[in-house]
């Protein structure tokens, strides 16, 4: 499995497709498996580069004091390992947060970005409901992964979603059961969450931006996803009706198509 060695890290990463090239930032206790639905199409157009980050799956834990700034700096890391000057970035949800630090300690890596179920975080961050929270932290201390999943089904899909494709989520929890975070991993993980706030900053990101977000989100609410596009300097942003959380495998072909004419129209304007 491919590692990367990085100051005060191992990361574990893959690479698909060919193109420009597209970081992948996982959210809170994720790993690249997190974007099952979205790495082989966005492969088609974009040489697309995801991880495990520090304190999730494959890589090390690292250190339980790390900020935001640690985590900008691990992606930073990475790209010098892949001997990549820049790239587009995606992140979602904790992935989206660190995607900002990426954007906002090495501007000129950052070729445009893409923030999903994310907020700017600090003092004007709206709250999901208090038993949304129970719910999420609760899943962490459950040692069935397919009754932890479906602990979270509220916070994460759709009720239509769920009773479509209930066996297909169970199946890939239960092949990824290995990958679970650990309560070292997540402490690393939360601390930098505790650290995170850019909405003094965020008027620092010209780069082009692109918002998305499901506009019933059960564990980031829609109003984190607006302030952010508003408080972007030409961001754009998309809401995705009815979806949760995890809009990016509910909605994936919509989201897939978005992300990619997206990153097109950017790479164009930046070749002028």
């Amino acid at each position: 499995m491919p590692h990367a060695e990085i100051p005060g890290a191992s990361l574990y990463y893959e690479v698909h497709g060919e193109g420009p090239p597209l970081l992948l930032h996982p959210g809170f206790g994720c790993t690249v498996e997190i974007y099952w639905a979205n790495i082989q199409p966005l492969a088609r157009h974009f040489r697309v580069i995801v991880f495990d980050p520090r304190g999730a799956g494959r890589s090390s834990v690292g250190d339980a004091t790390a900020t935001p700034t640690t985590f900008a700096d691990d992606a930073a890391a990475l790209l010098d390992a892949l001997g990549v000057d820049s790239a587009h970035v995606f992140g979602t949800s904790f992935g989206g947060m660190m995607a900002q630090h990426i954007a906002l300690e090495h501007p000129r890596r950052v070729r445009s970005l893409v923030l999903g179920c994310t907020t700017a975080g600090g003092e004007q961050h709206v709250p999901p409901p208090a038993e949304n929270i129970a719910r999420f932290i609760a899943a962490s201390e459950i040692s069935d992964p397919a009754e932890a999943v479906r602990s979270t089904y509220g916070n994460n899909y759709s009720d239509e979603y769920v009773a479509a494709h209930d066996a297909e989520i169970i199946g890939r929890a239960l092949r990824n059961e290995q990958l679970r975070g650990t309560p070292e991993g997540r402490a690393t993980q939360l601390a930098a969450v505790l650290g995170h706030d850019t909405q003094a900053r965020l008027a620092e990101l010209r780069m082009p931006v692109l918002v998305l977000h499901g506009d019933a989100d059960g564990t980031v609410p829609i109003e984190n996803g607006r302030a952010l596009a508003a408080g972007i300097p030409g961001a754009r942003l998309i809401e995705y009706p009815r979806a949760r959380h995890l809009f990016f495998m509910e909605c994936a072909d919509e989201m897939n198509a978005d992300i990619a004419t997206f990153l097109s129209g950017a790479t164009a304007a930046a070749a002028l």
